[in-house]
This record gives C-alpha cells, sequence and structure tokens, in this order.
C-alpha cells in the first residue's frame, strides 16, 4: 500500500482533474470554449494511478479525451486551460484546442481526435528511448474504441519485436463516443487482443475506481516499462 503522502498527491491530482473538467464543461455550456470538447469526468483515478507509476521524464500520448492526462503527470493547469481559451499563452500557442494538448515539460508528447492516433507517437517515443539509452518509458493511452483500429496492433507488433520500453494503456469506459462496445466488437475483453503479440497484461485499480483500465507492456523488454505497468 502506497505512503500517505504518495496517497495525499494522488488525490491532489484526482482533485484537480475534476475541477478543471467541471470548470471545462462550465465555460463550455456558457459557450465560452471554442469546438468540441471531449471529458476525462470518471477516468481520473486510472490516470492518476498510471502516470505517478512513471518517472518525470518519461512519455505519454493521449486520445480525444485527454484533458487529465497532463494534469495526472502534474502539467501546470494554466497553460492547459489558455490553450483551450485559444489563446496564445496555451500549451500550444493557441492552435491545438481541446483534442491536440501538448505538455513537453511533463512528457506529454500530444494527443489527437483520431482515434488510437497517439499510439504510434508514443511507439515512436519508445524506439527513440531505446536507441538514445536515455532509460525512459513511453505510455500510450487509448480507448476502447481505439481497440478497434489496426494501427495499435502494428504498433503492439513493432513493440514487442523491438523490445520498446513502452506501455499500451486501454481505457475501457464502455462506450466509443456513444457506440456500446457489445455492439462492434465479439471480444469485450479487450486484453486478450494483446496475445496475437505475445504481450502479457494487467489489469489494474488505482485503490478503488469504477473504472477498469489494462496496461500492456512488452514481455521481453528490459524490464523498465514492465516495473512501472506493476505499479
Amino acid at each position: 500500500m502506497a505512503d500517505a503522502g504518495v496517497l495525499t498527491e494522488m488525490y491532489r491530482r484526482m482533485l484537480r482533474i475534476r475541477l478543471f473538467e467541471e470548470t471545462v464543461q462550465a465555460m463550455a455550456a456558457r459557450g465560452e470554449l471554442p469546438g468540441s470538447i471531449h471529458l476525462s469526468i470518471g477516468q481520473e483515478a486510472q490516470i492518476v494511478g498510471s502516470c505517478m507509476a512513471l518517472h518525470d521524464g518519461d512519455y505519454i500520448t493521449g486520445n480525444h479525451r485527454s484533458h487529465g492526462h497532463p494534469i495526472g503527470k502534474n502539467a501546470p493547469l494554466r497553460g492547459l486551460m489558455a490553450e483551450l481559451l485559444g489563446r496564445a499563452t496555451g500549451v500550444c500557442r493557441g492552435k491545438g484546442g481541446s483534442m491536440h494538448l501538448a505538455d513537453f515539460s511533463v512528457g506529454s508528447l500530444g494527443e489527437s481526435a483520431i482515434i488510437a492516433g497517439g499510439v504510434p507517437v508514443a511507439t515512436g517515443a519508445a524506439l527513440t528511448a531505446k536507441i538514445t539509452g536515455n532509460e525512459r518509458v513511453a505510455l500510450a493511452f487509448f480507448g476502447d474504441g481505439g481497440a478497434n483500429q489496426g494501427v495499435l496492433y502494428e504498433c503492439l507488433n513493432m513493440a514487442a519485436v523491438w523490445d520498446l520500453p513502452m506501455i499500451f494503456l486501454c481505457e475501457n469506459n464502455q462506450y466509443a463516443s456513444l457506440t456500446p462496445l457489445a455492439e462492434v466488437t465479439r471480444q469485450t475483453r479487450i486484453a486478450e487482443r494483446r496475445r496475437v503479440s505475445g504481450f502479457p497484461a494487467s489489469g489494474s485499480r488505482t485503490v478503488r475506481t469504477s473504472r477498469s483500465s489494462t496496461t500492456w507492456s512488452p514481455r521481453r523488454c528490459d524490464g523498465r516499462a514492465q516495473g512501472r505497468a506493476a505499479r
């Protein structure tokens, strides 16, 4: 069990995500935000649990529902909110918006409105880490909708064959936007799909959470990714 200081920090980050998202939701309802938004409400625990298992310099990539991911990595809130508002002081100078946040200062390499679009970016970061020997790990967040994208399995195969220091984390909230998982796939146990690449898997719970997540990391890698996935 984590010590009191770690648990307090986990709670602080989860609360920051929830308050940030509730503020965004209220602003969007008042018409103060340009474009569409997708909230991380309900996914705070698995975001924070996975991000706190990483080191400060490790990489993450997100998806279209990713406001919480850089916050889970302890990114400052001001630049993230400014980005949602389209301001030049945003983390992407106001050019990215809600679905394209990136904060390199905390290892957040970016998010994508393309389903599973962040997975190949994380795979490239993991390859860079292996080639340069910088001791970093890359974690790719994707949803149950992303689990039906071909690029995910291409990257799984590359990560397995090249023994990359990488973690694939599926945030399975049972819906791909508005589509129930069971309506579009026969195999609803997404963790089973990693078998094609020979990956081990671990279903994870961060203290207690009603949301499920599954982490995959290459079986034969040097232990960095596996160790952090198991925390």
